[in-house]
């Protein structure tokens, strides 16, 4: 069954008022007033022990350390085999384009091996990006009762 529409009086402090318009009126025709009302807002803080925020923070972590420890050799050797971008068998460097020299302030790094801002935010972002599919995929199966077993 469809519920009853609401009442005037329920909608009251979301009605607008506004001066009738006259045809004398309309150059001189001001916004209309919101009639307000205050209301608290109810806002709810997620706990440290919160299962969502556990799940984000184990996938980033776990996706930092195969960053560092498993995968930087591998990335390495990838960046280094590919060399720098030439036109017509020439670097662009040596073609005299001064610009074209990486910035070393962004790849500078204490770490031992290497790893840097560019590194820790790609493999940041793919921990939070396998953390929120976790969550989603947990979030479906409880909600429809999939079995994911099938397959």
């Amino acid at each position: 069954l469809p519920s009853p529409p609401p009442s005037p009086r329920s909608l009251q402090p979301f009605l607008v008022q506004m001066a009738p318009i006259t045809a004398r009126g309309l150059k001189t025709l001001k916004p209309a007033r919101v009639v307000r009302t205050s209301r608290k807002a109810l806002t709810t803080v997620a706990a440290i022990g919160d299962p969502a925020s556990l799940t984000i923070s184990a996938c980033t972590a776990g996706s930092l350390f195969l960053g560092r420890f498993a995968f930087l050799d591998l990335q390495r050797d990838r960046v280094a085999k590919q060399g720098l971008p030439v036109q017509n068998g020439v670097t662009h460097l040596e073609a005299g384009d001064k610009r074209s020299v990486e910035f070393e302030g962004l790849f500078a790094t204490n770490d031992p091996a290497g790893f840097n801002l560019v590194d820790l935010l790609m493999w940041g972002s793919v921990g939070h990006a396998v953390g929120f599919l976790v969550l989603a995929v947990g979030s479906f199966k409880a909600g429809t009762g999939y079995d994911f077993s099938v397959y």
